[in-house]
């Protein structure tokens, strides 16, 4: 039976050299084991930790390590790319962890600014996770890296505020063409939980500066090649350029 040394290598390997590996042998991966392996991953690459991404997960919310976090729209296109595109939030000031006082306006006056996001995904299990929440975790819930466009109105995080049309194209061709659904509806959901619970993982840091993200507004869209993508989203566009 492989053991969590056996997937973090076999995870690792795959980050290395763009492969994936089988996730059978590994499904029903305890969360513990999992955030081990996440954080034995990051500290591989030997980098701060610039940004978290957040998902909610019933009442806890799950976290993972940006691999990188750069301003500008320039990426090399991989096999397997995905893309979501997500509200950006930039800290100004530190959040504190594990404390049941904090309020939502307490987590809106720490973002600075609220910018348009896209995180780079790849999955390094052949079809997918499937479903697993420990295999999601441990491979940095697919993360390759975010990239950071245009500043967008801050009244975007207000309760109950829809951010409007998003459109996504590749080569003219439209990925997503309708209104951007967060699936907390509110985007400050995961990060409110995340402040409220025990750190599952000591990779967890709301420090200024750090870009934190809570969840795609368009679902996961693949780029199946090489290409030019166009964002518009709450009167900005960003540009991609996701070269071969």
């Amino acid at each position: 039976m492989p053991t969590t040394d056996d997937l973090l290598n076999a995870i690792s390997a795959a980050l290395r050299d763009g492969t994936v590996i089988d996730p059978e042998p590994h499904l029903g991966l305890p969360l513990a084991d999992a955030f081990s392996i996440q954080t034995a991953l990051f500290r591989q690459f030997d980098q701060p930790l610039l940004g978290s991404k957040l998902a909610s997960k019933g009442a806890v919310a799950h976290s993972a390590p940006l691999l990188f976090v750069k301003e500008g729209g320039q990426y090399p296109h991989q096999s397997g790319l995905a893309i979501e595109v997500e509200l950006a939030l930039v800290l100004g000031k530190d959040l504190r962890l594990q404390d049941p006082a904090i309020e939502r306006g307490d987590i809106v006056d720490a973002i600075s600014s609220v910018r348009l996001g896209v995180e780079l995904l790849r999955s390094r299990y052949k079809g997918g996770s499937r479903g697993d929440p420990g295999l999601a975790v441990a491979d940095l819930m697919s993360n390759i890296g975010y990239l950071l466009g245009p500043e967008l109105d801050r009244g975007l995080i207000a309760d109950g505020v829809s951010p409007g049309r998003l459109t996504v194209a590749l080569d003219g061709r439209t990925l997503y063409d309708d209104q951007a659904r967060h699936a907390d509806s509110d985007p400050l959901k995961a990060l409110l939980t995340l402040c409220h619970q025990a750190p599952l993982t000591p990779l967890v840091k709301l420090e200024a500066g750090q870009v934190i993200t809570t969840g795609t507004l368009c679902g996961l869209l693949t780029i199946d090649h090489p290409g030019q993508v166009a964002i518009s989203l709450a009167g900005q566009t960003f540009q991609l350029d996701l070269h071969g």
